[in-house]
């Protein structure tokens, strides 16, 4: 059996994303969901997703509701190591502290939107501060990919690499693989093909597959709502399914991936 884990991330962005996040897990269909956490969720969004056993983590944020720069803005003041590091200790424990008040109890892990947690000056901080609010209990994702493509190499590029050995440093859990990058233009055909290609690289030390789905609704628009909806429904189809069960993919959480870690350790 392959352990993969289906997080959806930008929980939090609108209704349309909620919906499909809450549907999905009442399917089956996903593991784990990151939350942005100065956007909206309502109570019984939270427990119905506590009630489905869905990992619920932080996407910390810097270019969405948290708007400190666009994407290039923010990846060159971090390689310029350009930011007060209160500025970004202020915007991850605010966000932190968002998250505790909303879910009601601390993230199980924390990604990054954009992958902006990976940046240099950026990671340090974040950790820093994760390790002062909670140890090493919040496991962090890690984007190295078994992905040829050059996105994935070129996210990884950012600053993955780095991430990486300072999480085993700290003994802080992360995924093993991670997938799910493409350049958010492909219909249902492409993305079944994709999918197929993610699965078949995953092993049996684990693969987290990051996706963005959203319900479709007229009510609200972003830059990638053609791709959400289509990976919605991709998500919800039998192919989907099926293709989970050629490929002998097994549900695993981020609790999986810390018994495993603590496994490799001992």
């Amino acid at each position: 059996m392959k352990p993969v884990m289906i997080n959806v991330d930008d929980l939090g962005l609108s209704a349309a994303v909620n919906e499909a996040v809450l549907r999905l897990a009442q399917i089956g269909r996903i593991q784990a969901t990151s939350f942005m956490s100065m956007g909206t969720i309502a109570s019984d969004e939270v427990a119905e997703l506590k009630k489905q056993n869905i990992d619920i983590g932080l996407h910390f944020d810097l270019t969405g509701f948290t708007a400190l720069g666009s994407l290039k803005q923010i990846l060159i003041k971090s390689y310029l190591h350009a930011w007060s590091k209160r500025i970004i200790q202020d915007a991850i424990n605010r966000q932190l502290d968002a998250f505790e008040d909303k879910i009601g109890c601390e993230p199980i892990f924390i990604d990054g939107h954009q992958h902006i947690h990976q940046f240099p000056q950026i990671r340090s901080v974040m950790l820093k501060t994760l390790l002062q609010r909670y140890g090493n209990k919040i496991a962090v994702r890690s984007t190295k990919s078994p992905q040829h493509d050059i996105k994935a190499k070129l996210i990884y590029a950012l600053g993955g690499y780095q991430l990486d050995n300072s999480l085993k440093q700290a003994n802080i859990t992360h995924n093993h693989a991670f997938a799910g990058i493409y350049n958010f233009n492909a219909d249902i055909k492409t993305l079944q093909t994709k999918w197929e290609q993610w699965f078949t690289c995953a092993s049996e030390q684990g693969l987290l597959i990051m996706c963005h789905p959203a319900v479709p609704s007229k009510s609200w628009n972003d830059e990638i709502k053609n791709a959400r909806e289509c990976e919605w429904q991709w998500l919800q189809s039998e192919a989907f399914i099926q293709y989970w069960q050629q490929h002998h993919c097994q549900a695993m959480n981020w609790h999986n991936i810390r018994q495993k870690n603590i496994c490799h350790i001992q």
